[in-house]
């Protein structure tokens, strides 16, 4: 029974050591199609483009978005339309400030025959394999050519105690939440197991005890006393072990980060945010 112990503590070590060496950043829940809630004066479009560097992944990805206005309004939009639109509009993708998950808001208008639309970037993410960078900008589009104020999504990775509280009714729930499967599946794993031994050896245990009764021979009695002490020696290593696993997984509930997801505060309020002017006015939105 102590050998189970052991292998089940060295599993966990060896799981959590596995994962953390595996973590990597999360995409931000807007390139996989998970867009914040809009006004009703704009819509999401989602740009992607690749390159050597950022700067000219950048200038593809808005290269992208142009082509896909046109298509929108039935025009096609050759190179040298976008040259000249890139010209009107003064962009430049190495003028732009740059930080993974945030990115300076710029406003763009665009107003030639038959094609007009006014559009604002507000997020922008990367990722780089090898020498490449592949990257995604998030735009608010106005299809209509009429000025709007642009609305910055906010995200998060904490979920604080919707997290932790889960995670004290069942190890691992809080995990589930935060979208960690495999932290919920190790946490409700080792639990059970734990738990488990500690039901096996307090049976064990009560069993040889009974049978230490039953009989008047000391050299039987003594060993099945001592078999008893074995495990009950295995019971409070269990329990022990029950109880740091369920600590842990409430503290990991409660501290370590999920995934990425839409700042609400709580879930009928979220952080707000507008341009106008130049200047941002940030707020509390609530939904009714």
């Amino acid at each position: 029974m102590k050998k189970i112990f052991l292998l089940l503590i060295l599993s966990v070590l060896v799981y959590t050591n596995a994962q953390s060496q595996n973590s990597h950043a999360e995409r931000m829940p807007w390139v996989k199609g998970q867009f914040p809630p809009k006004n009703n004066n704009f819509d999401y479009m989602v740009a992607r483009g690749s390159g050597n560097t950022i700067s000219e992944a950048r200038d593809n990805a808005f290269n992208d978005l142009l082509i896909e206005l046109g298509n929108n309004v039935g025009i096609k939009v050759s190179s040298s339309t976008i040259s000249d639109i890139k010209s009107q509009l003064n962009f430049d993708g190495k003028k732009e400030e740059y930080s993974e998950g945030n990115t300076t808001v710029s406003s763009f208008k665009i107003d030639r025959e038959g094609f007009g639309a006014s559009f604002s970037k507000v997020d922008e993410y990367y990722e780089r394999t090898g020498n490449r960078y592949e990257l995604w900008a998030l735009y608010e589009v106005s299809s209509s050519g009429k000025s709007f104020k642009p609305y910055i999504p906010e995200y998060t990775d904490k979920y604080g105690m919707r997290a932790g509280w889960r995670s004290m009714l069942v190890p691992g729930w809080g995990q589930f939440y935060k979208g960690k499967v495999g932290k919920g599946v190790m946490f409700l794993t080792t639990e059970v197991v734990a738990v488990s031994g500690v039901v096996v050896c307090e049976i064990m245990r009560s069993n040889n005890m009974r049978k230490s009764q039953e009989t008047t021979n000391l050299k039987i009695v003594k060993e099945y006393r001592k078999r008893a002490d074995d495990w009950e020696l295995g019971r409070n290593i269990g329990i022990g072990l029950v109880g740091g696993i369920y600590l842990w997984n409430v503290l990991d509930a409660a501290l370590a980060k999920g995934k990425i997801r839409y700042a609400w505060i709580p879930k009928n309020m979220h952080l707000s945010c507008s341009q106008e002017k130049g200047y941002y006015y940030y707020g509390i939105a609530y939904k009714f």
